[in-house]
């Protein structure tokens, strides 16, 4: 199935791959989808944003000029684009080339978000705090959903769950660009720390994995599935290996560490399937080493349907 993938579904499953921090697997679809020309430019920027947000600011800046160079963006388009590039050359300390771009867009549109505090800032040779500039590019969102009409069932699905989680996070949203990732605006560094820390937390009362008072309405089959799961902040993400399913629930089968109570976004990874289940909220209901247990607290009927279907047929 992935062979017959057309370019647009390549550049949808990206953004779902992109949206929970699978910017390596996010990267590869880009890079496929960028051989249409329909493309080419767009697939181009999502890339740099990847790179940049995996901490690869040289490669991303490569990636912001190829899409540059594509020519296909309107004015608007330029300068967002080219704020991010003058971002990533930020991180590389490379003042006078990021100077000389936010200038030219300040010159285009002097109202352009945090350009004056930020050239003040790279100015006085990058010290000091500099706000995160508010704002959006919704044409962006309006582009995906209008196109979602043209794309297969299960494409069209993804993109009905991405709609509900920005949703969801709309106002957050609203105070960073829609490039920009969760993780872009952490630093690398105090990432690992909070990731660390959080793995590293003692629990002096871990719920611990009793078989016999665990008492479930609906079985579960076993399977051996690819997932990914984060928490609301970020604080936690992960992948691990699901071991056993059902249409509420799962077991999960990781290195990384959760707490009880913690509320998970989980996408998991059907063998014969391209794209996804994305459910929205689970909560981890026991932990043991390596392993713990989700029940899915907020789920869409239809990925439901979708879970339920996969279950009769590894039953089967």
């Amino acid at each position: 199935m992935d062979k017959q993938m057309t370019a647009g579904e390549r550049y949808e499953r990206g953004l779902v791959l992109k949206r929970v921090q699978m910017f390596h697997q996010a990267v590869d679809d880009f890079r496929k989808a960028s051989v249409d020309p329909q493309y080419t430019g767009k697939a181009q920027v999502q890339i740099a944003l990847c790179l940049s947000a995996a901490g690869r600011p040289e490669e991303a800046v490569m990636a912001f000029r190829q899409a540059l160079a594509t020519h296909t963006f309107s004015p608007e388009e330029e300068r967002h684009i080219l704020y991010h590039m003058g971002r990533a050359l930020e991180s590389l300390g490379r003042y006078e080339e990021c100077l000389k771009i936010y200038a030219w867009i300040k010159k285009e549109d002097p109202r352009f978000g945090d350009l004056e505090e930020r050239m003040k800032h790279l100015r006085a040779g990058g010290t000091g705090p500099v706000p995160s500039a508010p704002g959006s590019w919704q044409t962006w969102i309006d582009e995906v959903c209008a196109r979602g009409r043209q794309l297969k069932p299960q494409m069209v699905a993804v993109l009905e769950q991405a709609g509900q989680w920005l949703s969801r996070n709309a106002d957050s949203l609203m105070s960073r660009r829609l490039f920009e990732t969760q993780s872009a605006d952490l630093p690398d560094t105090a990432s690992q720390r909070l990731s660390h820390a959080f793995r590293q937390k003692p629990q002096s009362h871990p719920a611990p994995r009793d078989r016999r008072v665990e008492s479930r309405r609906h079985p579960r089959v076993p399977v051996r599935l690819r997932n990914h799961f984060s928490s609301r902040g970020r604080t936690v993400a992960g992948e691990g290996e699901l071991r056993d399913l059902s249409p509420w629930g799962c077991r999960v089968r990781s290195s990384v560490a959760v707490l009880v109570g913690a509320d998970l976004e989980c996408c998991i990874f059907p063998q014969d399937a391209a794209n996804p289940f994305i459910i929205d909220s689970a909560t981890v209901r026991w932990t043991s080493p390596q392993e713990f247990g989700l029940a899915f607290t907020n789920i869409r009927p239809g990925v439901q349907r979708q879970i339920s279907q996969l279950c009769r047929t590894q039953a089967a």
